[in-house]
């Protein structure tokens, strides 16, 4: 099927889906916003990447998500570009949003200094570089994708030199993957994720799970070791999505009733947005995009 046929049988499926919801009293379980890939930097265009216009982006962006009355947001990762400073600019607008934004971080996130990266997770409000967190009957597990990286930890530090010989590795084996803009997930926390959603699948509890780089499709932005978190969720039904930005293209997997979700970022086309609501029921998600976010709904078999 054509991309723009797809976008638009998608767009009027939401719109029918709506209009059924409205007439049967069908209401979201959970709804929520999100947006990814800010990547707000003080610097001139470079190609299609127009850094300063994030701003305005992201004022609408937030005065168009507080009027839905949400009781959360999500941002995926790449909250800044270069630039420690620009934390300082970015995070005062998502007060316009009246409501709590729950971030994770992405590999532009880490491109400051040495002596600047071990900040950056406070900066952002986090409570940990993973973590976890439930609304309304529903847990969200927020990884760390960059857990291995060649740009999270000073250069030379132990947790730099075992990531650079992950890659090196990498390579070697001929991974689309083997990008120094990509990351991993180290054992200790593909242990923590397995504690987590063996627990939710014993409480019976619907799991979203979220990190900045995907674990589908395998097109060369991937998480070094998707793989291995993709088997992980394979065994715990209560996993329903995964979220996630860094591919500012977007993209859309479906792997054993479990939809993959690539969100487009807000950086590209001057005045030209990305961000959603999300409405999550119970055979399904509705996605209420905004420009280049379209709107469709995704069939959820795990339910």
């Amino acid at each position: 099927m054509k991309r723009r046929n797809f976008i638009g049988l998608s767009t009027v499926a939401a719109s029918l889906s709506k209009l059924r919801a409205a007439e049967n009293g069908d209401k979201p379980l959970l709804s929520f916003g999100l947006l990814t890939d800010v990547q707000y930097a003080d610097i001139d265009p470079e190609g299609e990447r127009h850094f300063r216009e994030s701003i305005p982006k992201l004022k609408a962006a937030a005065a168009w998500l507080a009027g839905k009355k949400l009781p959360f947001t999500l941002h995926l990762g790449d909250l800044i570009d270069r630039d420690f400073k620009s934390f300082a600019t970015v995070m005062p607008l998502f007060d316009g949003l009246g409501h709590p934004v729950r971030h994770l971080l992405g590999n532009h996130d880490y491109s400051v200094t040495d002596g600047e990266k071990g900040g950056v997770v406070r900066v952002a409000g986090m409570p940990g570089e993973y973590y976890q967190f439930s609304h309304s009957g529903v847990r969200f597990v927020m990884l760390d994708t960059s857990d291995l990286s060649t740009y999270k930890y000073p250069s030379g530090s132990p947790r730099d030199l075992e990531s650079e010989a992950r890659l090196k590795e990498l390579v070697a084996e001929k991974s689309n993957g083997a990008q120094r803009w990509n990351g991993g997930i180290s054992e200790a926390q593909l242990k923590w994720l397995d504690d987590e959603l063996t627990a939710a699948d014993a409480a019976k509890q619907r799991v979203i799970l979220c990190g900045h780089h995907p674990l589908l499709p395998g097109a060369g932005h991937q998480a070094w070791n998707s793989g291995d978190v993709v088997a992980v969720i394979d065994r715990h039904p209560a996993v329903v999505a995964y979220f996630n930005g860094h591919n500012h293209a977007g993209a859309e997997v479906i792997r054993q009733g479990v939809p993959y979700i690539t969100f487009k970022s807000i950086l590209h086309e001057p005045e030209v947005n990305a961000y959603s609501a999300i409405h999550l029921f119970a055979d399904r998600l509705e996605i209420e995009g905004n420009g280049r976010e379209q709107s469709r709904v995704i069939p959820l078999s795990r339910v």
